[in-house]
């Protein structure tokens, strides 16, 4: 059971290890406010009408339940790392960097009160609070840390759930390394540009442009077809990805009929239609003028 608990990986374990410690170190920060607190609070209550204390009652009752919200963290964590859920870490993410404002709110929240209550009993007790306001700049720092913590955590365990994903339903890790940066630059820039030279091709209906596209898709085809060739040769090889190519495939054939009927018909299409209904109006406009004529 515990070793089904610790998950596989650096950067699981590491993110394991980092909510566990930031549960243990806040925790023991957050108790140390309480205590604190609790002690202005058997000052102010032997001095004020309880009426007036009851807010210092709901701060230490808030602090309380920072540390419920830091074992629900804890549990998240580890809920997420057992079912590579990458929403779960995402949420996990934010979660944390609430836990850091509620911080901040705290502290906030305690100084007003503190302040209302020295004020009521007319007296400068900045020396007794000092000591809870030292753990609540700590505990706001180290919640600092943590958040941002979380935040790489969440960059790096993204990348590697998403592999585990497709681990699963069958796809072949391997192609990761495959799949490199040399390979994506000349296939980005070849669909990046050869998309815009066949919009200007057909915006600035020009044949050259055109006729460069069909002549890259040519180029493509042939890939194609050493591709296919190779895919009934090695089925093996793409059996993980056969799918995906056959539709890739067909894809480039419908845009290579498109574009030769497009180089066919240049110059058939709205300027053919314009001159036919101009011509159209002519014809109508001599009938209606002959009419008149005759009248």
């Amino acid at each position: 059971m515990i070793g089904k608990l610790i998950p596989e990986g650096k950067w699981s374990r590491i993110t394991l290890l980092w909510s566990f410690s930031q549960f243990i170190v806040i925790t023991i920060i957050e108790c140390l406010i309480i205590y604190t607190n609790l002690q202005h609070k058997k000052y102010y209550d032997s001095q004020l009408d309880k009426e007036e204390v009851g807010n210092f009652t709901a701060i230490i009752v808030y602090q309380v339940l920072f540390i419920v919200a830091l074992t629900y963290q804890l549990y998240l964590t580890v809920d997420t790392l057992l079912n590579f859920s990458t929403i779960d870490l995402i949420a996990l993410a934010i979660f944390n960097t609430l836990c850091l404002l509620y911080s901040v709110a705290q502290y906030i929240q305690a100084d007003k009160n503190n302040s209302a209550l020295n004020l009521s009993l007319k007296i400068n007790q900045k020396k007794q609070n000092e000591i809870s306001y030292t753990y609540e700049y700590i505990n706001i720092g180290i919640m600092t840390v943590y958040s941002i913590g979380w935040w790489y955590i969440t960059f790096r365990l993204y990348k590697v759930f998403g592999w585990n994903v497709f681990k699963q339903i069958g796809a072949d890790i391997s192609l990761k390394s495959n799949n490199n940066l040399r390979d994506k630059v000349p296939i980005a820039a070849i669909t990046v540009i050869g998309t815009i030279l066949g919009f200007v091709a057909v915006a600035k209906k020009s044949r050259l442009c055109l006729g460069i596209y069909i002549f890259t898709l040519c180029v493509v085809m042939g890939f194609i077809c050493y591709v296919y060739t190779d895919m009934n040769i090695n089925k093996n090889l793409y059996r993980r990805c056969y799918v995906s190519l056959t539709v890739t495939m067909t894809l480039c054939l419908v845009t290579y009929g498109i574009s030769l009927i497009n180089f066919k018909n240049f110059g058939l299409g709205i300027p053919k239609s314009i001159n036919k209904n101009s011509s159209q109006t002519n014809q109508s406009e001599r009938v209606q003028q002959k009419r008149l004529s005759i009248d």
